[in-house]
């Protein structure tokens, strides 16, 4: 999305990468408390070039994306599965999928495409992730910037219902559901075409 959309605008940016994060994980000793302060400091960052700002957040970035928008000024808020939640095993069943679901989950080798990372993550990371979602999750009624949330109906990782509850808690906000799109939109062409036609609209076409 980010390649398309600097292909077609001229923009500032700021791209913080998590610590730990990158091309080789190494989440052993980072704390979530980092991983926010990363996404913090990148908006100071671009606050002094530009005078607005827009921030695209994924997943986690997507929950830190609507805390930033509560502590400082940002002009649009456009939220890509963000990870207000996650999706328990022992609750699965709640999603609502029906087989064909799975099926076409499977056929999309979510776990082929991510297995080689998967592995580098410890269960204390994880439990970090929990802890900053907790402490950054609320408020969102608090939210005053333009905002857009698009999530997949296929996503196993966050369930799309908990975006349905969000974009109810911020005033105005809008949201797409993308019938089949899993938690990566980016694996799959379809949903990633579908993405860049939605942040084109929404950051650029309403201007």
């Amino acid at each position: 999305m980010f390649v398309y959309l600097k292909s077609r605008y001229d923009f500032e940016y700021e791209f913080p990468v998590y610590p730990g994060h990158g091309t080789v994980l190494d989440l052993k000793k980072v704390t979530g408390n980092e991983w926010y302060a990363e996404a913090m400091d990148a908006y100071t960052e671009l606050r002094k070039r530009v005078d607005k700002i827009y921030i695209i957040g994924f997943s986690m970035g997507g929950v830190f994306a609507a805390h930033i928008a509560q502590q400082a000024e940002v002009e649009r808020l456009f939220l890509i599965a963000p990870a207000f939640d996650y999706t328990k095993i022992t609750k699965i069943g709640e999603l609502g999928l029906t087989p064909t679901h799975f099926s076409e989950h499977m056929k999309l080798n979510m776990y082929g495409k991510i297995k080689n990372r998967v592995k580098d993550i410890p269960f204390r990371a994880f439990q970090e992730f929990k802890n900053i979602i907790k402490l950054k999750r609320e408020g969102l009624e608090n939210v005053t910037a333009d905002t857009l949330i698009v999530h997949g109906t296929l996503d196993l990782l966050v369930p799309y219902k908990s975006s349905v509850e969000t974009a109810g808690k911020i005033q105005g906000a809008e949201l797409e559901l993308l019938e089949g799109a899993p938690h990566l939109f980016a694996y799959t062409e379809e949903s990633q075409l579908e993405l860049n036609i939605l942040a084109e609209r929404f950051l650029f076409k309403h201007n």
